[in-house]
């Protein structure tokens, strides 16, 4: 696989706090490929998050360049930003994110309302991901009338809306029993293999590390090391 979509050179954060200045990250140069599965791992506080927010462009850098299919993100104005959150980049968090007042099916569309996509088209198109993730008959269930597992599902839907080339998903099964956390890896799977969807997760979930095609470890801001999940050791 030798298709770069996402390159991040030398990528630094530093946050300043009262006193004191930490830097979250120190020096990240990664290659991620274009339809790849790819896991991040690592312990509470070693950089993942911070990380993430730079490849999805919800934080810049203090330092270096992301680059997507070759374009510096962070060189985009505002608006052209955020159009490439709004259209490349399908977010799943692991506290689901959705909006309680809303229906499964808002939650959905929500994002295509965004784009400037019309209701009636929004709708259909919502519809229809929501059944492949297994909720064609909860479209208009609000989010405290599901499971925990089922609101991951609208979140992942949600993710879909406006077919993005990325999907960055945060500890998608963090706070999921095993079952649950099973059947969302293999739609994950599913997205990556059949749609072409390129997945990054944050995960130290022993299933979805099997699922990669590369596990990258960070620890203190920097990466450890990139292996094959077989040479993971969870034990660490």
């Amino acid at each position: 696989m030798s298709d770069v979509l996402i390159r991040t050179e030398n990528v630094k954060k530093l946050y300043k706090l009262i006193g004191e200045e930490v830097w979250a990250l120190k020096g990240i140069t990664l290659d991620i490929y274009r339809g790849e599965f790819i896991s991040i791992m690592g312990p509470s506080g070693s950089g993942k998050s911070t990380f993430f927010n730079q490849i999805g462009a919800l934080d810049r850098p203090t330092a270096g360049r992301v680059l997507f299919d070759g374009q510096s993100i962070f060189d985009l104005s505002e608006s052209e930003q955020a159009w490439f959150r709004c259209n490349k980049i399908g977010y799943i968090f692991q506290t689901f994110n959705l909006i309680p007042v809303m229906s499964a099916l808002q939650n959905v569309t929500l994002p295509m309302v965004f784009q400037g996509t019309d209701k009636q088209t929004a709708a259909e198109r919502g519809r229809a991901i929501l059944e492949r993730v297994g909720l064609g008959n909860r479209t208009h269930h609000k989010p405290f009338e599901l499971s925990g597992g089922q609101q991951q599902r609208v979140a992942i839907a949600r993710s879909l809306a406006n077919e993005p080339t990325v999907i960055l998903a945060d500890e998608p099964t963090g706070n999921l029993d095993t079952k649950t956390g099973s059947e969302i890896i293999d739609i994950l799977k599913a997205l990556n293999r059949e749609n072409g969807v390129t997945v990054i997760c944050s995960t130290h979930d022993p299933k979805m590390l099997a699922a990669s095609a590369r596990v990258c470890w960070i620890e203190d801001g920097q990466i450890k090391r990139v292996t094959s999940p077989d040479a993971v050791n969870l034990h660490e």
